[in-house]
């Protein structure tokens, strides 16, 4: 399988511990056990699936290339 330079250059446990936090604050700011939630899907999530997370989130993932 062949990745685009743009997936293959990410720091993808900068954007896992980004995201965690970004979920971190939502569940202590204001939704509670959705927000934890959230946090485990991270914590397991494949480097694909952090990737639409990601853009779920509106991250900038310029931000996370290498």
């Amino acid at each position: 399988m062949f990745f685009s330079k743009s997936k293959t250059n990410i720091d993808y446990k900068r954007l896992r511990k980004d995201l965690i936090r970004e979920y971190g604050i939502r569940m202590i700011s204001y939704s509670g056990g959705l927000g934890f939630l959230d946090m485990c899907k991270v914590e397991d999530a494949s480097n694909e699936q952090l990737l639409e997370l990601a853009k779920k989130e509106h991250f900038n993932l310029k931000k996370y290339m290498k």
